[in-house]
């Protein structure tokens, strides 16, 4: 298996393909929160790999491929964001203020927990950001001194499983606002939540697009100031 896939140059891009379709296709007949084609695609890509011990370098020599479409992707979310601007005007002191209190919460959030469990600060600093696209968040970790291996794949999970649940959640406390569900998504689980709320319709899918930007900006001034508050320079 291992001459294969060393042979194979894209063979984790077709991995990745594959099980997304596969995903897709359950989602399709299942439709449900544990069911999502991005949660769902990444089990089955880490259970193959597992099953066949298949290292991650293997897989990701043909997978890397893949991230080379997040940066046109990312782009592409202004398109529904330019669509629904006179909206976003009418609403701008809302939103900020949303937007605001939404990264606030997350920052002392994360600080706070890290202090009720004994995690320390080290682990704060790494995750601070944890809301914010992996990009801005890479940076804000640096500046604040924290372990970028451990900020990517906490941002990578809020992701997915934002993706997951947010819908659900949404249902459950009564979120019918489309722009107070965008904001929502996009402030909690930045892109990868932000292809969920295009699936909502447009103006969760424009909210969310915006909610990635202001929410990256804002958290790379709040983070260092409320990390400094708890832990300290």
């Amino acid at each position: 298996m291992m001459e294969f896939v060393n042979a194979a140059q894209y063979f984790g891009i077709a991995l990745t393909l594959l099980m997304f379709m596969a995903a897709v296709y359950i989602n399709r007949r299942m439709p449900g929160a544990l069911t999502t084609p991005l949660f769902l695609a990444t089990i089955f890509v880490v259970i193959f790999l597992t099953a066949f011990d298949i290292p991650y370098e293997a897989y990701n020599k043909g997978a890397q491929y893949i991230t080379y479409f997040l940066v046109p992707v990312t782009v592409c979310f202004a398109v529904p964001m330019y669509r629904q601007m006179p909206l976003l005007k009418k609403h701008a002191p809302a939103i900020l203020l949303a937007m605001a209190i939404g990264v606030a919460s997350s920052v002392f959030a994360v600080c706070l927990i890290c202090i009720f469990l004994g995690l320390g600060d080290i682990v704060a600093r790494s995750l601070a950001a944890i809301s914010v696209t992996t990009a801005i968040a890479i940076g804000i970790t640096e500046k604040l001194g924290g372990v970028v291996a451990l900020t990517v794949s906490s941002v990578i999970v809020t992701g997915i499983l934002g993706a997951s649940v947010s819908d659900l959640v949404c249902r459950k406390f009564g979120l019918t606002n489309p722009i107070a569900r965008g904001l929502a998504i996009g402030n909690a689980s930045h892109a990868a939540g932000t292809t969920k709320a295009m699936e909502m319709g447009p103006v969760e899918g424009a909210m969310s697009s915006l909610a990635i930007v202001i929410s990256g900006l804002m958290t790379a001034v709040a983070a260092p100031l409320i990390v400094t508050m708890f832990f300290g320079g």
